[in-house]
């Protein structure tokens, strides 16, 4: 992940400020689109220690979002959601969840980049995410290139 953090201010005059972040999908090109991973909307949920939540999603095509919060110290977690509505979890070998989270303290009347700023999204093994990777009018298990894997990774004949 890209660790980077700062605060600008901003006009206005409330008791909320702003949260921003940005995702790219791990090991690939920063302009491969979300739908080429089988996601449709990235969602944010977020915690403050003062008792405030915040659940916003937004549609996955500008690679970034802003979304205005109460003042206070925030935590974020950061999911993919498919075109169905239902969360990918994708998982790490030993089966940990890897939603990237965010921190930081966002200010009144300020903006801030969550740190880490851009959140690298794990996308989804080809045999499960939706698409037909390899353009023969099959999809993931109904690809017989997939061979019933579910985690395999590529809809190509090996």
């Amino acid at each position: 992940m890209a660790l980077a953090g700062g605060v600008a201010a901003a006009a206005g005059c409330s008791d909320h400020g702003t949260y921003q972040v940005a995702w790219q999908f791990a090991g690939a090109d920063p302009q491969t689109g979300c739908g080429q991973h089988g996601v449709d909307s990235i969602r944010v949920i977020g915690t403050n220690g003062g008792g405030d939540t915040d659940n916003f999603v937004a549609l996955c095509t500008a690679y970034q979002l802003s979304q205005s919060v109460p003042v206070g110290t925030w935590t974020f977690a950061v999911h993919q959601i498919d075109v169905r509505g239902v969360p990918i979890d994708p998982k790490d070998d030993q089966g940990n969840l890897l939603a990237p989270t965010a921190a930081g303290d966002v200010g009144k009347d300020q903006t801030i980049w969550l740190d880490p700023m851009t959140v690298e999204l794990t996308p989804r093994p080809a045999c499960s995410d939706g698409i037909d990777n390899d353009g023969d009018g099959r999809v993931d298990l109904d690809d017989p290139d997939c061979m019933g894997d579910s985690n395999g990774t590529s809809e190509a004949p090996p």
